[in-house]
């Protein structure tokens, strides 16, 4: 079935507003050169997005649903899954959309994502809202199945440090580029990153349980 002229239009200022946020950034992005190369009227923007913060909000939602479609926090694992196995798929889930699959443009949004993450502005608290406290919510799960007796203080700052440790490697990517690059993500490799973060990330949370 064709698409409809408007959804068209739509389309292709999104397609082309990732590209030019992901070469320029968000603030020397402008609304005249995506409509531009969009072949779209300038006007279309905020007719279709309501402004070019909105349609850069726009971009980071399409660029975290494409991550949760290709590497969803269970990666696959069914209903009967302990939660250590919960926990590596987590593990392995965040890894994998930190890196990415390689494609720079694909890279530059993780890093304006984290851009967003470390200092939100107004529109990101929806789409936070929407796609990272779900995931985070579940992360808590499993360390409860984990620490079926410990507070909800201590489960919640154990989930914190699980983000934190795979966190680094994207916050620290270019710095450990430069100075360790034998220690960068796309060196060492996501499966056997994750595995390590597994494994320290269990016997902390295992000793909190003893504690």
């Amino acid at each position: 079935m064709a698409m409809e002229p408007d959804a068209g239009t739509k389309m292709r200022l999104l397609d082309v507003a990732r590209e030019v946020f992901a070469r320029r950034g968000p603030q020397a992005a402008t609304v005249r050169e995506i409509c531009s190369l969009a072949g779209a009227n300038v006007a279309a923007v905020n007719y279709h997005f309501g402004s070019k913060e909105k349609l850069f909000m726009a971009v980071l939602e399409d660029y975290l649903r494409r991550c949760f479609n290709r590497y969803p926090v269970d990666m696959g694992l069914g209903p009967e899954a302990t939660p250590s196995e919960r926990l590596r798929a987590y593990i392995r889930s965040l890894l994998y959309r930190l890196m990415g699959d390689g494609d720079p443009f694909e890279e530059k949004l993780g890093m304006l994502l984290t851009a967003e993450i470390v200092e939100p502005s107004e529109q990101f608290e929806a789409v936070a809202a929407r796609y990272l406290m779900p995931p985070h919510n579940e992360l808590l799960r499993i360390v409860a199945g984990l620490l079926p007796r410990a507070s909800d203080q201590t489960v919640k700052l154990c989930a914190a440090g699980v983000t934190g440790h795979c966190m680094l490697f994207d916050n620290a990517k270019q710095l450990l580029r430069r100075l360790r690059p034998e220690m960068a993500l796309e060196n060492l490799g996501v499966e056997l990153v994750a595995d390590f973060v597994f494994r320290y990330a269990s016997a902390g949370i295992a000793s909190m349980g003893a504690a």
